[in-house]
C-alpha cells in the first residue's frame, strides 16, 4: 500500500513537472517574439509574394490578347469562367506578349499568369 501510494505521488509530481515547464516555455516564446526588434527574424514571417510595382497589363481587342507587364518568364493560363482550360502556354518574356485568340463574345474569362520566380497574378476580363 505504501508503494502505491509513492506511485501516486510520483505520477502526479511528473504532471505538475510538466505542466510548470509547458507553462514556462510558453512565456519564453511570448518574451522572445514580442522583443524581437527585427520581425522579419521570427519564424511566423511570411514572405512577400507581391511587390506594388510587378503589375501586368491586360487588354483583349479584336481577337487578339495584348499582355504587358515585367521581365520575366513564366506561364501563361486561360479559363473560362467555369473553369474550363481555354489556353497554356509558356511566355519567355512577359514585357510585351501578343496572342491571337477567339474568344465568346460577353463571356467572363480569367487570365493567370504564374512567374518563375513563383508570383501569380489573375486577371478577368471580358470579351467584348
Amino acid at each position: 500500500m505504501n508503494l502505491l501510494k509513492e506511485f501516486v505521488n510520483c505520477n502526479k509530481l511528473k504532471a505538475v513537472k510538466n505542466r510548470l515547464l509547458s507553462f514556462c516555455f510558453l512565456i519564453f516564446l511570448l518574451v522572445f517574439f514580442k522583443a524581437s526588434p527585427n520581425p522579419s527574424s521570427t519564424i511566423f514571417n511570411a514572405k512577400q509574394i507581391f511587390k506594388s510595382d510587378d503589375a501586368f497589363n491586360v487588354i483583349y481587342q479584336d481577337n487578339i490578347l495584348l499582355i504587358k507587364g515585367i521581365h520575366v518568364n513564366g506561364n501563361l493560363k486561360i479559363y473560362s469562367i467555369i473553369g474550363n482550360m481555354i489556353m497554356d502556354m509558356n511566355i519567355q518574356d512577359f514585357s510585351k506578349v501578343v496572342i491571337p485568340i477567339n474568344l465568346e463574345r460577353q463571356n467572363l474569362y480569367i487570365i493567370r499568369i504564374e512567374t518563375t520566380d513563383n508570383r501569380i497574378f489573375t486577371h478577368k476580363i471580358v470579351a467584348h
